[in-house]
């Protein structure tokens, strides 16, 4: 009896402690946010120089994205009830989070090392810094590309939701009106927005873990 009590509870507990997860990535992604401030497709010398400009992107903003979309991506596997589209939608969200989260740490490291005075005279850092920003072709369009990945799997997950009836009937729209909203306001707003969302699939995918 305390085996099959244990293997039953077992599920819902894991639920709280990814919710608990997931807030704690998301309070990691906002601060990172706010912090970093708007990217505007380059980064200057002054931006590299900043302290702990380099460790932000180690240990605050890559793995707050990649652990929040990775939780998101379990959370709505549970709010599809296990259906293959449900899994679809989580694999989407789950490695698109990945392959973003990985690549905007990776992003930043050769501007580092540029402007470190260890690494390089100063004269020169600029001149590579001017040099990186000439191609971050290479970069952006696996950051975009990710990123309309995770969009994709958000809204077919939403949509899943939705026919599983396992949120409120008002909810997948209105986070997805959200999520579009978030993209037209102030940044910390538009964060701030994004974050409530994300927040609420995982509080919606915990309920339906712990009955």
């Amino acid at each position: 009896m305390p085996t099959t009590l244990t293997a039953r509870s077992a599920p819902p507990r894991a639920a709280v402690v990814l919710l608990g997860l997931l807030l704690v990535s998301l309070a990691a992604r906002l601060v990172f946010s706010v912090w970093e401030g708007p990217f505007e497709g380059s980064v200057t010398a002054a931006d590299a120089a900043r302290p702990g400009y380099w460790w932000m992107n180690l240990y605050v903003g890559g793995p707050g994205y990649t652990v929040s979309f990775v939780a998101t991506a379990v959370f709505l596997v549970l709010l599809g009830r296990g259906t293959v589209l449900a899994w679809v939608s989580a694999l989407l969200v789950g490695l698109g989070g990945v392959v973003f989260g990985l690549v905007i740490t990776a992003e930043v490291l050769p501007f580092v090392l540029a402007v470190d005075p260890a690494v390089l005279p100063a004269e020169q850092g600029r001149d590579l810094v001017d040099a990186l920003n000439g191609r971050m072709d290479l970069l952006l369009p696996t950051i975009l590309g990710s990123m309309a990945v995770i969009a994709v799997g958000a809204v077919l997950g939403l949509l899943v939701a939705w026919r599983a009836r396992t949120t409120p009937p008002w909810f997948p729209p209105a986070a997805l009106s959200a999520v579009v909203a978030s993209q037209l306001l102030p940044t910390v707003p538009g964060y701030l927005l994004e974050t409530a969302v994300t927040a609420a699939i995982g509080w919606f995918g915990t309920r339906v873990a712990t009955g």
